[in-house]
């Protein structure tokens, strides 16, 4: 019985010692006010254009849905979070991004036109 508490009172004592070291080692943390780091520069690059969801300017993201209604969350990167000052949501925009650390981070953000329909 002594074996099988000391062996659960191990078990958790290494649970609670790894569990900061996770969230550093998976990049997930409290602080999301700075922005992103720049992706490599090997990684390749994506665009998506959109209507403008949301921003959050303290957290550097931007939220964009596509024209097939889909949504993506951006975290910008150091030149892109300039921008994020010009941006509002119903602002359309096209967002060149690149995939980092699992997050797509924005690389550059540029309001776009929209094109308009003509129905006869």
């Amino acid at each position: 019985m002594k074996k099988a508490t000391a062996l659960a009172v191990g078990s958790l004592a290494l649970l609670l010692g790894a569990g900061p070291g996770f969230v550093e080692a998976t990049g997930q943390t409290s602080s999301a006010s700075a922005p992103a780091e720049k992706p490599s520069r090997l990684a390749l690059p994506h665009h998506v254009t959109g209507e403008v969801v949301s921003v959050d300017k303290g957290a550097k993201t931007l939220t964009v849905k596509d024209s097939k209604g889909k949504e993506f969350m951006f975290t910008a990167d150091i030149d892109a979070a300039p921008r994020l000052s010009d941006v509002k949501a119903g602002n359309h925009v096209k967002v060149s991004y690149k995939k980092s650390h699992g997050q797509m981070v924005a690389t550059k953000i540029t309001e776009t036109r929209v094109a308009r329909s003509s129905t006869k």
